[in-house]
């Protein structure tokens, strides 16, 4: 009796993992307001499950402020011809997003537009033909994974 009860706890916990995984942004973030920010890429972290930029601009007072900026992952940013070289420090960037629930200065990118060449970007979730059209509650962006100091 004591092995069915152990292998079923175990398999619970087991099965029940995967679901917490990936949940919805509006957890974090405020999907129904959007935010337009530019600035200067300062730090570039491309990564599963998904990526993040450390942006500096201006705040309302003029000083300096850094915000997060969490993107897709490896493989939606590649599709859009984002790699590891794609972006670096000192780009001019200018970036929508949905902006965090804690008052914080960090965004679930949208659209991500730097002005030097033309590059754009936009959220997978939120491109025609998506498997997701329009559902701001899919992308990737979870804030545990943000940059360290």
């Amino acid at each position: 009796m004591r092995i069915k009860i152990l292998i079923l706890a175990g398999l619970t916990a087991l099965l029940s993992a995967p679901s917490n995984a990936h949940h919805s942004i509006s957890r974090d973030y405020r999907t129904n307001e959007s935010v337009m920010v530019e600035g200067i890429v300062v730090d570039v972290l491309l990564r599963n499950p998904h990526s993040e930029i450390r942006m500096e601009a201006p705040d309302a007072s003029g000083n300096t402020a850094v915000w997060i900026l969490e993107l897709d992952d490896l493989i939606d940013l590649a599709k859009q011809g984002i790699v590891s070289d794609t972006l670096r420090r000192g780009d001019e960037i200018q970036v929508v997003g949905n902006p965090a629930r804690d008052g914080s200065q960090s965004l679930c990118v949208r659209r991500l537009h730097r002005p030097a060449d033309g590059l754009d970007y936009e959220d997978d979730s939120q491109r025609p033909g998506s498997s997701e059209p329009g559902n701001n509650s899919s992308v990737s962006c979870l804030r545990p994974a943000i940059l360290g100091p």
